[in-house]
């Protein structure tokens, strides 16, 4: 069996639940009445190994757009950006980056960014062949700034980043830069420290995960801004966002609650914030989405290196969750 499903408590709700996903046809036509409790569902998918690499790499993974490549980043000895093919293929080492990590496939999938530097840590993105998946132009810095985190615009031609200082009151801010003219705009600023961010499908928003600033708070939000106006809501709070799915339809979070410590799960909810599924994942790196919604990434140490896996997701579920308000 390629996967489980375990349930807990109420079985009878366990079988309605089901049926509904069995009707995904009869629910597309009007919004369902019933809603997963993921404290009743958890996923346990079986990891599928899809590729290898023999350095020590980054945990943080990023796939190509149509999920024939992951980009990778060697942490020692040297440096060392590799695109993995993820039928097996032999892995291109690409050598003209320096102490990098955080790599990210532009949606369009024509490059590839990532945080790296002597010194100061700033964006820098190179240019890839889609067809190979190998850089065909030398790194280039995005913007002067030092960064935490960015996120590329569906067409790649955009980026909101997260300079790595805060301001005086505890806050982060996220800007907005052309790749091309280079030109910045500022878009917001918010209390406590943006970690995480990413760019929706539909080109209409960022999702960034927050820290909070007072040192007895654990809680996390995850924050949904508008790119046109900065209007934002908090759409969810967890003990740390893990992202927005690449079709922008759900988002992943840990939580720190009981039952999602005893499963090692990680919760799945639709970008209103409505908790979807809970997916108990092996030890090890926390996975991130896959190029679709269909599948969470997952790298795991070997014995000189590291080995990625795809854990399946039911799309079905996700799709069908969406279409709750």
């Amino acid at each position: 069996m390629a996967h489980t499903l375990s349930f807990f408590g109420d079985r009878s709700a366990a079988l309605a639940g089901l049926l509904c996903l069995a009707t995904a046809g009869t629910l597309a036509a009007q919004a369902p009445a019933w809603r997963p409790d993921p404290k009743i569902f958890v996923y346990r998918p079986q990891p599928q190994r899809v590729a290898a690499i023999d350095v020590p790499i980054d945990p943080a993974v990023a796939p190509s757009p149509d999920g024939r490549f992951f980009a990778a980043l060697q942490t020692r000895p040297d440096p060392v950006l590799w695109i993995v093919p993820a039928d097996g293929g032999e892995p291109f080492a690409y050598r003209k980056i320096w102490s990098a990590y955080k790599p990210r496939w532009a949606p369009s999938g024509n490059r590839i960014g990532f945080i790296a530097g002597i010194g100061p840590m700033r964006i820098w993105t190179v240019e890839v062949d889609p067809e190979t998946g190998r850089p065909i132009d030398p790194p280039r810095m995005l913007y002067r700034a030092p960064a935490n985190a960015f996120a590329f615009a569906p067409d790649g031609e955009r980026v909101a980043f997260v300079p790595r200082r805060t301001t005086e009151a505890g806050a982060s801010e996220i800007y907005i830069v052309d790749w091309e003219s280079r030109r910045v705009r500022f878009l917001l600023r918010e209390e406590g420290m943006i970690y995480r961010l990413d760019w929706s499908a539909d080109g209409e928003y960022v999702y960034f995960g927050v820290a909070p600033d007072a040192p007895d708070d654990s809680l996390h939000r995850v924050v949904r801004a508008r790119i046109r106006g900065a209007a934002r809501e908090t759409i969810a709070e967890a003990s740390e966002f893990l992202g927005l799915a690449p079709d922008g339809l759900s988002i992943l979070y840990r939580t720190n609650d009981l039952d999602a410590l005893i499963n090692n799960a990680l919760e799945v909810a639709n970008t209103n914030g409505q908790p979807l599924l809970r997916i108990a994942v092996p030890g090890g790196a926390v996975p991130s989405w896959g190029p679709t919604s269909g599948s969470l990434v997952q790298v795991r140490a070997r014995d000189a290196g590291l080995e990625v896996f795809v854990l399946p997701v039911p799309g079905l579920w996700l799709r069908v969750g969406a279409l709750i308000e």
